[in-house]
Formats: C-alpha cells, structure tokens, sequence
C-alpha cells in the first residue's frame, strides 16, 4: 500500500460535508479489504436526509483484547478561493496540495499503509481503521459509530487511539473542543435625565471579567500545551 498514491485518489473525491460520501466509502471499503480488513459499514443520514457512511476495519485476534484504534474523517471542508483544482493532488516543494491533503485524507491514507504492515497473525490485540464522516459540521458520523456499530458492542470499543488530525507530527494529548454559548443581560430603557434606566451592558461586566480569568488561565496554565498553538 502507497499512502502518497493513495492520498492522491482520495483527494480526487469531492467529500466536502453536505454531500454524500458513499462513493469514496465505497472505494475506501474495498481497499482496507484488500490489505485484510474486516470491514463494517455504519451509515446514517444527516440532518438534510443525505445518506452518510461511516467505516470501521478491524485486523487482529478475537481474544477479548480491547487494543488501538486509528481515527480519521473523511470529510473535508468546502473549497473556497483555490487557483488550483482543489480536487487534483499536486506536489511542489515535496508537499501534497489539494483540499483535504492534510486533513485528513493524508492521515487517512498512511493509516491504511499502516494496516497493511501487519499480518492478522502478528497481532496480539485488535487494530481499527475509523473513518468518519461529518467531523467538520457537528462530529455526526463519530456519534454514529459510538452508538451504532455492531462491531464495538460485540468487541468493546478500542483501549487506545490515535487521532491523526494535523500536529506538524507531535504527539499531542488532548483535543481542543468548543462550547457555544449566548450571554443575554435585560436592561430597561429609560431618558437620561430622569436616573430610571437599567443598563444592560453594566450588567455584562462580570460575566466578561470572568471570561478574562478563563482566557488568561487557558494561556498560561502550561498544563494546556502551550508550547503548541493549533487553530
């Protein structure tokens, strides 16, 4: 198996979130297969009724050994703004460009090289390749794989796991998440000269200076992973 080549024909499918994935899923399923896979197809539709697909192949022994899993998606973000084909790989200055080169369908791609190292007799514990879809609009096909795949509710879900977002190759411990939230304070308007009004925006002052001490621990507490910035 040859990632480079591999990740130039998963870069040829348009796998932007919104569309459906099944035809690179479908290739994707016959080439983890192909390098001795057991293969189970997850799929789902998303919140517009498009039908998604969600992959999982396992090597390895049935010994009741939880082992390691690989995890990737699949989809990409929309390509907006390329003076190239966003969907043709090319290589300049020994780097691969093409939408979704670096995340993840180059991670995606070395993975499956991976897996096809090992023989299942050389195992002593399970190895996965997880290949999802809708991890950029919602984490969508990781959700369905936890709560659908017949695979993990017979074996157990996977001891350890390797994330291959982008980490100009550190190995990182953690993963940036997100909460979205909406502050609303309620004031009352009144004229300035009659000392009625209740302003809003005083009342926002210390939900803001508590954000500060938020935003101020988060970057300096090196317990966080300073030394590495990822956006």
């Amino acid at each position: 198996m040859d990632a480079k080549k591999l990740t130039r024909t998963l870069i040829g499918y348009n796998t932007v979130s919104p569309l459906s994935n099944v035809e690179v899923m479908d290739y994707l399923t016959e080439t983890l297969e192909s390098v001795g896979c057991e293969v189970e197809r997850v799929e789902y539709k998303d919140p517009a009724g498009v039908l998604k697909v969600n992959l999982i192949g396992r090597k390895g022994p049935v010994n009741g050994a939880r082992g390691l899993a690989l995890l990737g998606h699949i989809d990409t973000v929309p390509a907006i703004g390329w003076s190239m084909d966003p969907f043709e790989a090319r290589i300049a200055d020994e780097k691969m460009y093409g939408r979704g080169s670096c995340d993840m369908k180059g991670s995606v791609a070395c993975m499956i090289e991976v897996a096809s190292h090992y023989a299942a007799s050389d195992l002593k514990a399970p190895l996965y390749v997880v290949i999802t879809a809708d991890e950029e609009v919602g984490y969508l096909g990781a959700i369905a794989v936890a709560e659908k795949s017949q695979m993990f509710k017979k074996h157990g879900f996977p001891k350890y796991g390797v994330v291959g977002e982008p980490t100009e190759l550190h190995a990182v411990y953690a993963h940036k998440g997100t909460v979205r939230f909406t502050a609303t304070a309620h004031g009352r308007a009144a004229h300035s000269s009659t000392g009625e009004g209740d302003n809003a925006n005083l009342k926002l002052i210390p939900f803001l200076a508590e954000m500060r001490d938020i935003y101020h621990e988060l970057t300096t507490d090196t317990h966080y992973g300073l030394e590495y910035h990822y956006q």
